[in-house]
This record gives C-alpha cells, sequence and structure tokens, in this order.
C-alpha cells in the first residue's frame, strides 16, 4: 500500500473536525496549484509582448508577484499536511516510541508558534492597509490590503493543520 493511499484512508477514518480541517487544506492546495497555472500565464503573457511584440507590459510583474505570494500561502498549509516539506530528520527518524511522539508535539507545537506570530504580524499589516485605504505602488493600483490578505489566510490555515495534527497525534490509536 502506497503511503498517499494511507493517509487517504487514515483521512477518512478521522473525526469529522479533523476531516474538515484537511479539507479546508486540501482545497487551499488545489487553488494553490491552480495559481501556478495563472502565474504561468502572466509570465508568458509579459514574455510574448515584450520579445514577440516589442512592447513591454509592465502589469504582468505585479500580477505575477502577488499571484506567489498567494500561491505560497495557501499552499503550505496542504504541504504541511501531506508531509511534503523540507525535515531534518537525521536525529529524529532514529526515535521511536514516547521519544517520536514528543518529537513530533513539539515540531506540531513550533509550527502553531510560527503562524500565530505570522498571523499576528499579517493581522496587523492587512488591518493598517485597510484602515488608512492604503494603495499599492506600482503599475497596478490596488488596495494593499487584497495582495496582503493571503499571508493571513495562509497562516490561519497552517495553525490549523498544525492544531489538527497535534489532534491526531494525542487521539489514541492515532499515531
Amino acid at each position: 500500500m502506497s503511503d498517499q493511499s494511507k493517509i487517504l484512508g487514515a483521512v477518512s477514518a478521522a473525526p469529522i473536525p479533523i476531516r474538515l480541517a484537511y479539507g479546508l487544506v486540501w482545497l487551499s492546495g488545489a487553488i494553490s496549484a491552480m495559481l501556478i497555472l495563472v502565474a504561468f500565464s502572466f509570465t508568458i503573457i509579459a514574455v510574448f509582448w515584450r520579445y514577440v511584440l516589442s512592447d513591454p507590459l509592465r502589469w504582468p510583474n505585479d500580477l505575477t508577484g502577488w499571484t506567489l505570494v498567494a500561491l505560497i500561502m495557501l499552499g503550505v498549509s496542504e504541504a504541511y499536511r501531506r508531509g511534503d516539506h523540507i525535515s531534518m530528520d537525521l536525529v529524529s527518524g532514529r526515535l521511536s516510541g514516547r521519544a517520536k511522539v514528543l518529537q513530533q508535539a513539539w515540531a506540531h507545537i513550533s509550527v502553531l508558534a510560527f503562524s500565530c506570530i505570522l498571523g499576528s504580524s499579517a493581522w496587523h499589516m492587512v488591518h493598517f492597509a485597510y484602515d488608512w485605504q492604503a494603495f499599492t505602488a506600482g503599475t497596478i493600483e490596488v488596495p494593499l490590503w487584497v495582495p496582503q490578505a493571503p499571508l493571513f489566510l495562509g497562516s490561519v490555515l497552517l495553525g490549523l493543520t498544525a492544531i489538527t495534527k497535534l489532534l491526531e497525534l494525542l487521539l489514541p490509536g492515532r499515531n
């Protein structure tokens, strides 16, 4: 049985709150994957206009940057959920039993702390931009809170994933 089918089987047997959280995180990962195509399209448009038509557009650069921030922030929680992130397992890979559970709990708590700090900072940044009606600098002027909002949303999803992973770890028979 592949690792992916083990994960899917475990998720389908999970309690409803865990399934709902993972469903939301999966959806954000799917949106992130679609945003890769959007960013790629903006890049193709920019290259075509610059090198084929010799009339460079300025707006694709801004949109590509905002899209990259959104796709990263929406995709990070899905990568964390699936375990597709970079990890240093030189020591932790050799742990077993209670030590492994404690190490995993510490890792999830660390991710939760990071997501809380990032979320708080992002919330203040978005709130400030919204209150002051700030606009982006560059070729396209949009309210600044719009391209900043994925930072907050991504941190909330990352925190939700960390909490869900902690719950899975603590539920009897789940680890």
